[in-house]
Formats: structure tokens, C-alpha cells, sequence
């Protein structure tokens, strides 16, 4: 309830599986046989991802400003464009939110540094109702740093308001708002180069693990 703002029974099924329940020793999230993290991080793969001599990066750069996605197809900089288009944020803002924003709950991270080597017993610990934040993580535990003080990180749930800063994190599913996602899927699918990936794009409640395969099917798909 805490963290999509909601009764369970207005939560889809789908969503509360994702996490399941074990009578278990084992207290881990998943129980995939090897689990694990990019041995510099994730900022380190994608910089090298994207240090290509055929990759052009920029940021700060609205988008919309230089293409445009209409019954005409896809527009670059004024010119038709036909090469594909790979997209992963809100599905919605790509069409002006013509048929109304699609709800995202978003979250608030509150990051503190404590005196001490170890601040809890494992990376990630979630809470139910005893505390405001859904969860706290440690990062030492994850990346293997030896350091006398320690790092921790509080996550705050709370509806994504669109306001400067605010990040959309989680789609919202239930029937109504799928029904409002598929209007703009109906719009995607008429432009042919135009790929919708990732969990804002879809409108998916999707792991890492998972989204990156779905990520490298579609490259092999392309380069068929």
C-alpha cells in the first residue's frame, strides 16, 4: 500500500508477484541461481556502450525539439526519417499526453553518511508500515568498498506530480489505465520504424534482468 499508494486488492496481480513469497531460509529477493552487478558499475557499461565512434550522444536536448511522430512517420529535424527509432520514455509525453497522462508513482531518495563501518546487515532491507520510507539500502554491501563510515539511502514512495525533478519510475496498471496506455500503443504501431522499449515506453513493470533481454531481442530483430 505504501508504495503504489493503494489498497492490494487495486493492485495488479502481475505486480504483486513480481516479488514472491518464500517460507525460506534464504533470504534473498530472487532466488535466480547467480545474481550480481557489473564489477564497476552500471555508469562504467554504459559509458563504454556508448564511447562508439558511430554513437552520437547528447544531453540536455529536448527530443521533440528536432523530431516529430505523426501520421506522416517520423521526422528529423524536419526531414522524413525511415531508420529506427528506439524509444523508452513515457509513452505518453511522445504524443503530447493527447489522450491524457498516464499516473506514475515516483520516488524521493534521502542519502546519509553514519559514523559507522556497518549501518544494517545486508544491502537492502524493506519496511512495511513501522516506518515512512518503503525500503534502505547500503551501498558497501553491494560494491565491496572497506571504509570506516558508511552511505545508506531511504526510498520515499509517492504519486509522480510531473514537477521539475521528478522522475517517473512505476506504471500504474490496473484496467483503466492499460485502457489509456493501448490508445497510445494504437498511435506507435502506426509508424513502422518507431520501437517502444523499457518500462515508461511500455507502460511494464519490468527487472533489470528482464528489460535487458527484451533490449537485446529487439537488436537482433533490427539487424536481421
Amino acid at each position: 500500500m505504501k508504495q503504489w499508494g493503494t489498497t492490494p486488492e487495486q493492485i495488479d496481480p502481475n505486480t504483486t508477484a513480481r516479488v514472491p513469497v518464500f517460507l525460506s531460509h534464504d533470504d534473498r529477493y530472487f532466488q535466480d541461481a547467480y545474481q550480481g552487478m557489473p564489477t564497476e558499475g552500471y555508469t562504467a557499461l554504459f559509458d563504454r556502450l556508448l564511447d562508439h565512434p558511430n554513437i552520437t550522444v547528447e544531453t540536455g536536448v529536448d527530443a521533440l525539439s528536432r523530431m516529430s511522430f505523426g501520421e506522416q512517420g517520423i521526422k528529423l529535424d524536419g526531414e522524413a526519417f525511415t531508420g529506427p527509432v528506439i524509444y523508452t520514455g513515457a509513452v505518453d509525453e511522445l504524443f503530447d499526453s493527447r489522450f491524457g497522462a498516464l499516473p506514475y508513482r515516483t520516488l524521493e531518495f534521502e542519502f546519509e553518511t553514519h559514523p559507522v563501518e556497518w549501518y544494517q546487515t545486508r544491502g537492502t532491507v524493506n519496511y512495511t508500515v513501522d516506518q515512512p520510507y518503503t525500503r534502505i539500502t547500503e551501498f558497501k554491501h553491494l560494491t565491496d568498498q572497506k571504509h570506516k563510515q558508511t552511505t545508506i539511502v531511504k526510498e520515499y514512495s509517492k504519486a509522480f506530480g510531473n514537477l521539475p525533478g521528478e522522475t517517473p519510475y512505476y506504471a500504474i496498471i490496473n484496467p483503466e489505465n492499460m485502457a489509456l496506455y493501448e490508445k497510445y500503443k494504437v498511435l506507435a504501431d502506426e509508424i513502422p520504424n518507431l520501437h517502444l522499449v523499457g518500462r515508461l515506453a511500455e507502460y511494464k513493470y519490468y527487472n533489470m534482468d528482464v528489460i535487458v533481454a527484451r533490449a537485446l531481442e529487439l537488436a537482433d530483430e533490427l539487424l536481421k
